[in-house]
């Protein structure tokens, strides 16, 4: 495939979500567009923090916090 031919699959992928979206009535669509949790379907604002998540790692192993 070509470039262009990538750049029409592309296109035409968005364009097919479009009419998707069009066809929900204002209230199903506002729920559809938001932001969700991709584990367990909550919306994003809920979900909050990942209380796992060691900052002083993370950028140790970055290489900020060298």
């Amino acid at each position: 495939m070509t470039h262009r031919d990538y750049l029409w699959c592309a296109v035409n992928l968005l364009l097919d979500g479009e009419e998707l979206l069009d066809r929900l009535c204002p209230a199903c669509r506002a729920e559809a567009e938001e932001k969700r949790c991709p584990v367990c379907g909550a919306r994003a604002a809920d979900c909050g923090e990942n209380r796992e998540f060691d900052l002083e790692r993370f950028q140790q192993l970055r290489g900020d916090g060298i």
